[in-house]
C-alpha cells in the first residue's frame, strides 16, 4: 500500500514539474518568478500575465484532462474485451467521435444550442454508435471475440476517417478547412477555460462512478465466462463501460481532436506499476495519461516552437513501436 501511495505522489510531482516547464515554453520565455506573479498577482493589462493565464495554462490543463480521459477509456476498453490491444483509437471510438464533431465544425449544425456545446454532443453520439457497431460485429455465437472486435474497430475507424476526408474535400470554406485539418491531427491550440471545463467535469464524474465498479472490472479480466460464474452481470457491465467510454472519449475528442495510442500505452504502464488488479489503477491510469500528454505537448513545442507539432504526431512516435512490441509479445489478454 505504501509503495502504491509513493507512485501516486511521484505521478503528481511529475505532473507539477511538467506543468511548470510547459508554462515557460512558448513565443516568449517565462521564468518561475514571472509565472508566480501572473498566477497570484494577475494584472489584466500585462500581456505576459494574460498569455500565461489565458493561453498557456488552459492549453496545458486541456492536455492534462484529455490525456487522463483517453488513458482512462483505454483501461476500461481493455478490461471490457480482456485484450491489451484495445483502445478508443484502434476500436474506432475516437474516429466516430471525430466524425460527429466534424459535422458540427463544418457548419451542418450550430456550435451551441440551449447552452449545450454541440461538438461534444455529436462526438458522443458518433463514438457511441461506432462502438455499438464494433461490439455487435465482435460477437460470434453470443460470445465477444476480441480479435474480431479489433478488426471491426479498424474497419469502422477507416470508414469514419474516409467520411471525414470526404467532408473535408467537399468543404468550400478555406478557414474551416484549415482549422479542421489541424484539429484532426490533434491540437490544444483552441484551449480556453470554458473548453477545459467540459472534459474535466466528464472525467471527474466518470472516475467517481467507476470507484464503485473496480471489483467488477478486475473480475472481467478473468474472461466473460468466469466473471459470469462469479456473479458479475457481464452484459450489463459492458453496456455501462461502453456508455461511459463514449461520453468521455466524445468530450475529449471534441475539444482536442483524435489523439492515438494514449489509451493503448498508459493502461499497460499502469498494470506494470500498480499490478493487474490494483484498487487505485483507474485513478493512477488517469494521472499517468495526463502526465504523458503534458510531456508530449511539451516535446511538440520544443521540437517546433512556438505553436508545436500536432499532438497526434508525437503520440504516434511513441505508440507505433509500442503497438508492434505488443504484437510480437503475442499475449494480449490478462487471464490467469
Amino acid at each position: 500500500m505504501i509503495g502504491r501511495s509513493l507512485y501516486f505522489i511521484l505521478a503528481l510531482l511529475l505532473i507539477v514539474v511538467v506543468l511548470g516547464l510547459g508554462l515557460q515554453v512558448g513565443s516568449f520565455e517565462a521564468n518561475a518568478a514571472t509565472i508566480w506573479d501572473a498566477i497570484f498577482h494577475y494584472d489584466a493589462n500585462n500581456t505576459t500575465h494574460f498569455a500565461i493565464l489565458h493561453l498557456r495554462l488552459p492549453r496545458l490543463l486541456l492536455a492534462l484532462v484529455v490525456g487522463a480521459s483517453l488513458a482512462f477509456c483505454g483501461y476500461l476498453m481493455q478490461a471490457m474485451v480482456n485484450n491489451g490491444l484495445a483502445d478508443p483509437y484502434l476500436l474506432g471510438t475516437a474516429s466516430g467521435a471525430s466524425l460527429g464533431a466534424v459535422i458540427v465544425f463544418f457548419g451542418f449544425v450550430p456550435v451551441s444550442m440551449a447552452g449545450l456545446y454541440l461538438p461534444s454532443v455529436f462526438a458522443f453520439a458518433g463514438a457511441f454508435l461506432v462502438t455499438l457497431v464494433v461490439v455487435i460485429l465482435g460477437y460470434r455465437k453470443r460470445q465477444l471475440i476480441p480479435s474480431q472486435m479489433l478488426l471491426a474497430g479498424i474497419a469502422m475507424s477507416s470508414l469514419c476517417t474516409a467520411m471525414v476526408g470526404m467532408l473535408t474535400f467537399l468543404s468550400d470554406s478555406e478557414g474551416k478547412l484549415k482549422s479542421v485539418i489541424f484539429w484532426s491531427m490533434g491540437s490544444f491550440e483552441r484551449a480556453t477555460w470554458q473548453l477545459v471545463a467540459y472534459p474535466a467535469v466528464t472525467i471527474l464524474l466518470a472516475l467517481l462512478f467507476f470507484a464503485f465498479y473496480q471489483k467488477q472490472l478486475n473480475i472481467l479480466l478473468l474472461g466473460s465466462e468466469r466473471a459470469q460464474a462469479m456473479g458479475v452481470k457481464v452484459a450489463q457491465t459492458r453496456w455501462v463501460i461502453m456508455g461511459v467510454v463514449s461520453v468521455v472519449t466524445g468530450f475529449a475528442v471534441a475539444t482536442s481532436g483524435p489523439v492515438g495510442f494514449v489509451g493503448l500505452i498508459i493502461p499497460h504502464v499502469t498494470r506494470a506499476v500498480m499490478g493487474t488488479t490494483g484498487r487505485g489503477n483507474l485513478l493512477f491510469c488517469a494521472f499517468a495519461g495526463g502526465f504523458f500528454m503534458l510531456l508530449c505537448d511539451l516535446l511538440s513545442r520544443v521540437i517546433y516552437p512556438p505553436a508545436g507539432l500536432p499532438i497526434g504526431i508525437i503520440t504516434s512516435f511513441f505508440g507505433v513501436p509500442f503497438f508492434v512490441y505488443l504484437l510480437f509479445k503475442k499475449n494480449y489478454n490478462f487471464r490467469g
